[in-house]
């Protein structure tokens, strides 16, 4: 195996920086059309036929974004939806487990729980330029 040099990695991290202010940049411009992009589409949702709005450069498709619970237009908090839970009937709720909580826990119980069943908690570290 070829070992990296320093020269090699400060030339990935420059390069990194800038690409990640043009991405930034871009991202930007991109945010700005999706906005002209929606309210022209809110303002014209019964032009959609089947989710779909063709236009000459292109279609816009209606994607369905994900349910979530709200009061007086606020989202509940952890709290608020972990009561509501407990009043629904148990076909809409399911059980989650917080992993990144179970990695760092050195709660005895909950390691030996998880040794009986021959399960590891590992978590995929990745390496980023800041």
């Amino acid at each position: 195996m070829n070992k990296t040099t320093l020269e090699a990695v400060e030339k990935a991290v420059k390069e990194i920086k800038e690409l990640k202010i043009q991405a930034s940049e871009i991202n930007g411009k991109i945010k700005d059309n999706e906005a002209v992009i929606e309210a022209y589409s809110v303002e014209h949702l019964s032009d959609f036929s089947d989710g779909r709005l063709s236009l000459s450069t292109g279609i816009i498709a209606v994607k369905a974004g994900q349910a979530k619970p709200v009061k007086e237009g606020k989202p509940l908090s952890t709290a608020a939806r972990a009561e509501l839970a407990t009043v629904l009937p148990p076909a809409y709720v399911k059980m989650a487990c917080d992993y990144s909580i179970l990695y760092d826990s050195k709660d005895k119980m909950v390691r030996q729980i998880l040794r009986s069943r021959g399960i590891e908690i590992v978590r995929e570290d990745k390496f980023t330029v800041i």
